[in-house]
């Protein structure tokens, strides 16, 4: 199996790219989850979820600056809105930071809870902040798409599953917060039984996907890839096992809310890992011609595909 990949999977983007996916994914899903919370009544897990967003988001943010190596390549790659997703992500993300941040001061400034006006401007920001939450979650998935050499990643079953991974995880961190800040019992198991619902269909999404990926003949390495090849051991282990199978075994038996918290650790670290699972798993459809085969090569440093010469096949 490695023997047939060499040359063709990508190493460009790598954990620093995946835990900005990850934790970008996962501050909107935790907004979404602020905000549906904030209209329930549920003020503590609401207020952890909106102070959770931000940051997240931030951390993820650097992360991508710390790929990208300065501004000015960041700058480059944000240009073009009209022909890549990094530049379309880039503004999406950019809006949604500016409410989050407006809706977190809502939150946390002295005199900014009280009265009924400020009830509705915090509810008025937090539905157009969970537009471009919604828009922020989906995007990561459309990033990895529009590297079209990568067939592994131009699926529409991506951005659906990186969609429910980081509601999921959203809910997740809200959750794991809520237990250590004493939030009351009975929120906290809804949003364990909401996250059965989204784990669930996180795997069968993730099932399709692979699934897919191996029947086409374009895709079928990077399917091989991650389901017995290099990054098999951390699909199986950290993402099946760790971040699907046990959060849903614990949360489906309720046996104590205490428990939820460390579904919620066990089912971040899959959410990353899945993030570094696909990238890793992304393998170029070999062209041959003329005796030499070729292979396109990605970079977040360059949102162009640019073309890489092998040696000859």
């Amino acid at each position: 199996m490695s023997s047939r990949l060499h040359g063709l999977v990508q190493t460009e983007w790598r954990w620093l790219i995946a835990i900005y996916l990850f934790l970008a994914g996962a501050g909107g899903g935790a907004y979404i989850t602020a905000v549906t919370a904030d209209f329930l009544g549920w003020t503590k897990l609401a207020e952890i979820g909106i102070c959770l967003s931000w940051p997240l988001v931030l951390v993820g943010c650097l992360c991508l600056l710390g790929d990208l190596g300065n501004i000015v390549n960041a700058w480059r790659v944000a240009r073009k809105p009209d022909t890549s997703w990094i530049a379309r992500g880039s503004v999406i993300i950019s809006i949604f930071m500016i409410l989050s941040f407006i809706h977190m001061t809502l939150w946390i400034w002295p005199g900014t809870m009280a009265g009924a006006d400020s009830t509705t401007a915090r509810h008025v920001v937090g539905v157009i902040g969970a537009v471009f939450a919604f828009a922020t979650m989906v995007y990561t998935g459309l990033l990895l798409g529009d590297a079209i050499p990568f067939p592994f990643w131009s699926t529409v079953q991506l951005p659906i599953l990186f969609f429910l991974s980081a509601l999921s995880t959203g809910v997740m961190a809200v959750t794991l917060i809520g237990v250590i800040a004493g939030a009351e019992e009975a929120q906290l198991l809804t949003l364990a039984r909401v996250d059965i619902l989204l784990i669930a269909a996180e795997a069968l999404v993730l099932a399709a996907y692979l699934h897919g990926s191996y029947r086409i003949p374009i895709s079928r390495m990077s399917a091989e890839h991650v389901l017995v090849g290099d990054v098999a051991r951390m699909f199986w282990l950290g993402v099946v096992v760790c971040g699907l199978a046990i959060p849903l075994l614990i949360e489906a038996l309720e046996l104590h809310v205490a428990l939820s918290a460390l579904a919620s650790i066990l089912g971040l670290i899959g959410g990353l890992c899945l993030r570094y699972v696909v990238l890793a798993g992304g393998a170029a459809y070999p062209i041959t011609a003329a005796g030499f085969t070729f292979r396109p090569v990605t970079r977040p440093k360059d949102p162009m595909p640019a073309m890489g010469k092998l040696p000859p096949s």
